[in-house]
């Protein structure tokens, strides 16, 4: 039988100073590490490093930068890492034509707000001063305008706001495109209809038309005045099928509807 070899306490110990020196050395160099990092990370969150840098608004139309910027009260001197999300989202949420809004953390010191707005859809005329009206229906009194905007009817004669709320559903219902063609819109009831409304477009027209059907006529309206020539004057009316009177004759000219050949 072979015999172990035998290797004396005398001869291990430098092995083992030599393994619990290298032990050690790892341990310090993991302990330095750490402390170094957590050194930086506080040297970094107590510098202007940390703070916001840029603050980006998106999607916005009618509502400033600056007003919403204002609203979510972030600013420059603000750690980026302290950023309460949900309660900025809550702040900017609170002005009246602000639908929803999303706050992102973008790279490491900057800050997008992304709004989504409310349309208007009209505005009324109030002693001299013109208020917004919005797709739910809602007229901003806190908003006074001495001029409107252009990009949406002034509302005339609504003195029932059932009526009234019955049309800006409906002209929520419409393309931005189509409503920016209707520059004013009287409701001028009769026994016959309730809902009889007049406008004028921008493309020079005397429209005849009724709330219970108007975003479904308003649709096809480009394809309906598209059948006029520019020296017919006279009303066109939309209410009830589709038909052109001039003013002098009064002879009434039928249109096609393309809401009839679409359908078809």
């Amino acid at each position: 039988m072979a015999q172990k070899k035998v290797v004396s306490i005398e001869d291990r110990i430098p092995q083992l100073k030599l393994e619990r020196k290298k032990k050690a050395n790892r341990r310090f160099f993991t302990y330095l590490t750490v402390i170094l990092f957590l050194i930086m990370v506080i040297v970094y969150l107590q510098s202007p490093l940390s703070h916001i840098q840029s603050i980006q608004v998106s999607d916005n139309r009618v509502v400033t930068e600056e007003d919403i910027i204002g609203l979510s009260e972030l600013s420059t001197n603000q750690s980026f890492w302290m950023i309460d999300v949900e309660d900025v989202e809550q702040k900017v949420s609170e002005h009246l034509e602000i639908n929803n809004v999303d706050v992102e953390r973008s790279w490491y010191n900057q800050v997008n707000i992304i709004v989504n707005e409310h349309s208007r859809v009209g505005y009324v005329k109030s002693s001299n001063q013109f208020y917004p009206i919005l797709e739910n229906g809602k007229i901003l009194k806190e908003i006074q305008l001495e001029t409107p905007r252009g990009d949406a009817p002034i509302l005339y004669g609504f003195s029932n706001e059932e009526q009234l709320s019955r049309l800006t559903n409906h002209l929520s219902k419409l393309d931005e495109s189509i409503v920016q063609l209707i520059s004013e819109i009287y409701w001028e009831p009769d026994d016959m209809n309730q809902d009889q409304l007049r406008m004028f477009t921008t493309d020079g027209q005397e429209v005849i038309a009724s709330i219970h059907n108007f975003s479904e006529k308003m649709k096809v309206y480009p394809s309906i005045s598209s059948q006029l020539t520019p020296d017919m004057k006279g009303i066109l009316y939309i209410d009830v099928g589709a038909y052109f009177q001039p003013y002098e004759s009064g002879e009434e000219v039928q249109l096609d509807s393309s809401e009839e050949d679409s359908d078809s």
